[in-house]
């Protein structure tokens, strides 16, 4: 029994040197992050089909799941790249209606896709916060498919930026808040149109072992989203 105790001990003792030497000391800007999402829409909408504009297709859109896959590649000089990729199957409801007919129901779920892009700034303020500004390219796309020969489909792409805060606290947990800007972050599904949006965030990244963090992020807007998932670092030594 003693000698396998000695070697349970040299390992948390290796693991605990190996955790303490060398480990990070700031906020990383070099990493790859995958995540499970869920996307809130809430919208409805209406189209007459075509060449019957007395036949009316109805849909209401809620809330799904999907994956998330976010990046970050940097530093130089304080800038840095970014992606991020979000795609959710949308749970959604609808009928179509002709007049003396009873509504025909149905379900189904489309697919809702967000797409940013673009280059960020940090500077840090103190030794573990940093203030970070980023300009992107947002895409935002609904892919309905058609019910009835009417097209609910919208897609279009705008700029965007974010301003936030990020601290890490000892050497394992990051919190970030930022406000963000998107000119495709609403749409409305009758006409077609999308507007923009302030979304406001909240993350956490914690690093269990060296190089490997889980994070959770929630975001409030128009369209709100929570993640859950796991973070690698690239700049590990």
């Amino acid at each position: 029994m003693k000698p396998f105790l000695a070697r349970v001990l040299l390992s948390v003792l290796s693991y605990l040197a190996m955790a303490g030497v060398g480990h990070a000391q700031e906020i990383r800007y070099s990493w790859m992050e995958m995540s499970f999402m869920t996307q809130d829409v809430d919208r409805v909408g209406s189209l007459p089909t075509p060449g019957n504009p007395n036949q009316i297709v109805n849909i209401a859109v809620s809330d799904g799941d999907g994956v998330r896959f976010r990046g970050s590649f940097g530093t130089f000089y304080g800038f840095y790249l970014m992606f991020d990729y979000a795609s959710t199957d949308i749970d959604l409801t609808g009928d179509v209606t002709n007049p003396g007919n009873p509504p025909a129901a149905f379900t189904d779920e489309f697919d809702y896709t967000n797409i940013r892009g673009g280059a960020g700034f940090k500077y840090s303020v103190f030794e573990k916060t940093d203030i970070f500004a980023e300009l992107t390219y947002d895409s935002l796309d609904f892919d309905f498919g058609s019910f009835a020969g009417e097209n609910f489909d919208m897609d279009r792409q705008e700029l965007g930026g974010t301003l936030g805060v990020r601290t890490l606290f000892g050497d394992h947990f990051t919190v970030q808040l930022h406000g963000r800007y998107s000119g495709v972050g609403d749409a409305d599904l009758t006409t077609g149109i999308f507007d923009s949006d302030t979304l406001l965030g909240l993350g956490f990244s914690w690093e269990w072992v060296r190089g490997f963090a889980v994070v959770a992020d929630f975001e409030a807007g128009e369209f709100s989203s929570a993640s859950l998932g796991f973070r690698v670092d690239l700049d590990e030594k």
